[in-house]
């Protein structure tokens, strides 16, 4: 009986422990239990690679300083080698330089500085061998027991040599007495002390080679302790990345259930369309705001649907409005081609009438050489003369006016015209010309335009919607240069239109003003819906953005812009010969 109770209190006490850590965690938020599975994760990455680091580094650190040791230890033999055997050499250049005083003092200089030279780096070797670290270290070098060896040595050499040199500086030779002094220097290379110096450079070559063998070891010893950091850090990696991986399963687990419900009404509504559906929200933790958020988001691209069709009926009604007023213009043009025609073809006839007249009245003028006084007396009334030299003028001007008059009715007719669903050949040229007479009355005022027109193709296109194009950059050019000559009346205005064929399938049109010149900030944003710089209630921030539909969208075109302060800007326009 005390078996079987021992075994059903272990498996309750099991399970009330379980129980209380998954209501622990039931508490807990999605991202609290991201974050604490993470921060654990990442706590003993952190610590594992501290410790993988710190050890490593500990004998990295050790191995690099002897490494660094053994260097020195090489650098500083290498130059004391080198400066004995200078000094030899500089003693040894005596002998023959006894003859010369002047060179014998500068070699005498030169063996000075590297007696010099071997006395400061003697006492930087002795101060190197005896710190704590050198003694610490295991040295297979013998630099101690170099040093012991030869102390005094050089000391005594520099002595002797100098004690020679003097004599030879305070004495002054004839011709038979120089063989003596230079046997006396010969004598000396071959003396024990000079000997002994000698040998002080050999045994220091034993000691540079030691000093490369404690460098290789110390190579070896760096490349071992850089492997064991690195397997430190790896291992402390491997083993945080399982952590992570265990917790990161657990908590896609936690997550899944409630995502797969919120994951199945968001496809439902967008398969169905139906936006009554609502997300049931079971839970507190951030599943549960996403499925309040997700419900909020249907009810709003419900209600904007709704104000999406009421727009889209606005626009409707609104492209019915232009396309009466489209027609209407077309109608008013036509009406007004009518007895503008009339007019012009009757001009015609006018003018042919009065030069009969006027030729009449020439032949009765020279037939009645002094008509009667009451007809001089009209003739000067009427001023004859001035009506026979005004009146075809007047015909002319009346002319002119009728084909103006006409060429803006045409203007007006091309502007107004609908485009049909399929693109047509579209010549661009007249189009632009077509616009510029619209706009004839605002390039009245000094407004210089210049037309570099080139041998370009008919593009496949939609005429209606490229006068609109035209008309919106052009309105905008002129109303840049309007604000610029309001401020500087000495300006010159100037718009350039340019065409040309660019590699062979394109045509480029652009239009460039040297007006005030678009801010480096508003230039990315000219072409967006609703963005204008002009002042409140005069731009609708529409233009350029239709712009870009028109010439992107319709035509497959691009259209960028270049533009800097006080200088102007220029639009450029790509379109496609062929419809694409």
């Amino acid at each position: 009986m005390m078996t079987v109770t021992q075994n059903t209190r272990l498996p309750s006490k099991n399970s009330s422990i379980y129980n209380l850590f998954k209501r622990f965690l039931s508490h807990l938020s999605i991202s609290q239990k991201i974050g604490y599975g993470y921060a654990l994760a990442l706590s003993v990455a952190i610590v594992g690679t501290i410790a993988g680091i710190t050890i490593g580094e500990y004998y990295h650190r050790q191995a690099q300083e002897k490494h660094d040791h053994a260097i020195q230890e090489i650098e500083l033999l290498s130059r004391l080698q080198n400066a004995i055997l200078q000094t030899r050499t500089h003693q040894q250049q005596f002998i023959p330089l006894i003859q010369n005083s002047k060179l014998l003092q500068e070699e005498h200089f030169h063996f000075l500085e590297h007696t010099t030279e071997i006395n400061q780096l003697l006492s930087k070797i002795t101060s190197y061998v005896s710190r704590t670290s050198y003694q610490r270290e295991k040295h297979t070098d013998g630099i101690p027991d170099l040093l012991e060896t030869y102390k005094g040595v050089p000391e005594e050499y520099w002595e002797q040599i100098e004690k020679l040199m003097g004599q030879l500086q305070m004495s002054s030779f004839k011709l038979e007495e120089m063989t003596t002094a230079q046997q006396v220097l010969l004598n000396f290379t071959n003396s024990p002390i000079a000997l002994k110096f000698d040998s002080f450079s050999d045994d220091l070559t034993e000691v540079i080679q030691a000093s490369y063998r404690d460098r290789t070891q110390a190579e070896k010893n760096v490349l071992l302790a850089e492997r064991l950091r690195l397997q430190l850090i790896i291992g402390s990696i491997l083993f945080s990345t399982a952590l992570a991986a265990i917790l990161a399963f657990y908590t896609s687990s936690a997550i899944a259930h409630p995502l797969t419900t919120v994951t199945n009404v968001a496809q439902r509504v967008t398969q169905e369309s139906n936006f009554d559906l609502q997300t049931p929200v079971t839970t507190t933790d951030e599943v549960g705001k996403l499925a309040i958020s997700l419900n909020l988001l249907i009810q709003q691209v419900k209600q904007l649907l709704k104000e999406q069709q009421a727009e889209a009926q606005a626009q409707l009604v609104q492209s019915e409005k232009l396309s009466s007023l489209g027609r209407m213009i077309a109608g008013v043009a036509h009406e007004i081609n009518n007895p503008v025609s009339f007019i012009s073809a009757n001009l015609v006839h006018a003018k042919t009438y009065i030069d009969d007249l006027l030729a009449l009245l020439q032949a009765y003028q020279e037939e009645v050489p002094n008509p009667s006084a009451d007809t001089q007396v009209l003739a000067q009334t009427i001023d004859l003369e001035f009506l026979k030299d005004d009146l075809p003028k007047l015909l002319n001007s009346i002319e002119f006016g009728a084909i103006r008059t006409r060429e803006i009715a045409g203007s007006l007719k091309d502007f107004a015209r609908l485009d049909g669903s399929d693109a047509q050949p579209v010549n661009i040229h007249p189009c632009i010309d077509s616009t510029l007479s619209i706009l004839n009355s605002r390039l009245k005022q000094n407004i210089k335009v210049v037309r570099n027109y080139g041998d370009i193709f008919a593009i496949a296109g939609y005429m209606g919607l490229l006068y609109q194009v035209f008309m919106n950059l052009l309105s905008n050019a002129i109303d840049t240069l309007e604000e610029k000559l309001a401020v500087n009346s000495q300006f010159q205005p100037e718009i350039t239109i340019t065409t040309e064929i660019y590699e062979q399938n394109w045509i480029l049109v652009r239009i460039a003003d040297n007006g005030l010149g678009i801010p480096l900030e508003n230039q990315s944003k000219i072409f967006e819906t609703f963005f204008t710089t002009k002042p409140r209630g005069v731009g609708t921030g529409l233009g350029l953005a239709i712009t870009h539909q028109i010439v992107v969208e319709k035509h497959g075109g691009k259209i960028t812009c270049k533009s800097e302060l006080d200088k102007g800007t220029e639009f450029t326009i790509s379109l496609p010969i062929h419809s694409q």
